[in-house]
């Protein structure tokens, strides 16, 4: 049987010109994952990373912390099916649009004179409003840079195949990437249909936690999800 511990990038620069970037709160918060980790002889024959900065550098993290008290940890192997659904993106690119026709945006959309706590909070009301209607398919963003949802479900699909393909049994697998991600093989492993009820797991996952799955025999199984026993309140994060 086989161990694998997805785990959520540290804090990233919310709002900031750079959201893929691990805030302050951010590098402090994989340091204690990392310590936190290697203290409890948590070990990873293998590991996987997406190729976004928030991802890797949180790895980064954790591997010096590892490498600070002489533990060995396994080379990451980079997978593009790791990286988080294109949702934010969907929308910057929406909301000229969604701010002419939509009602509810047109109430809730922050003001360019608010200040950035009431405006974080009206931006992430808008958020779950656009993405509950994005991935199903009332809002279509035929753009280029946006990968559909429905193709964001097949590559994390793909992603955990190949993780399972490249993770030889009795192995602890560690899987460091985004919240939208775990949310999604969570439903793998949990078999949820509601595509809203995927959608919304992501805003319950928080910075570093750890999700932990067993594999045998073909099956995958959640033994916990969103885990932050590393983290004091103050350092609690979402976003």
């Amino acid at each position: 049987m086989s161990q694998i511990y997805f785990i959520r990038h540290a804090q990233a620069s919310y709002m900031a010109a750079n959201y893929d970037k691990l805030s302050p709160k951010g590098e402090e918060q994989s340091a204690i994952l990392g310590n936190y980790l290697a203290e409890k002889n948590i070990r990873f024959d293998h590991t996987f990373v997406g190729t976004l900065s928030r991802q890797k550098k949180t790895l980064e993290i954790v591997s010096d912390c590892f490498k600070q008290q002489t533990i060995e940890i396994a080379s990451p192997n980079i997978l593009t099916s790791l990286n988080e659904h294109q949702g934010p993106r969907a929308m910057k690119l929406s909301y000229e649009k969604l701010l002419k026709e939509d009602k509810f945006v047109q109430e809730n959309f922050p003001a360019a004179d608010e200040d950035m706590g009431r405006a974080k909070k009206k931006l992430m009301i808008v958020f779950k409003y656009f993405m509950e209607k994005w991935v199903n398919g009332e809002f279509v963003v035929d753009h280029p840079e946006v990968e559909p949802w429905d193709v964001f479900r097949k590559r994390v699909k793909e992603g955990l195949a190949t993780i399972l393909e490249k993770t030889p049994p009795k192995s602890t697998v560690g899987v460091f990437t985004s919240g939208g991600v775990i949310s999604a093989i969570t439903a793998e492993a949990l078999g949820l249909n509601s595509e809203s009820k995927v959608a919304d797991l992501n805003y319950a996952v928080r910075n570093t936690s750890v999700s932990k799955f067993l594999y045998s025999n073909g099956e995958l199984n959640m033994l916990s999800f969103n885990e932050v026993p590393h983290l004091e309140e103050g350092m609690i994060t979402f976003v």
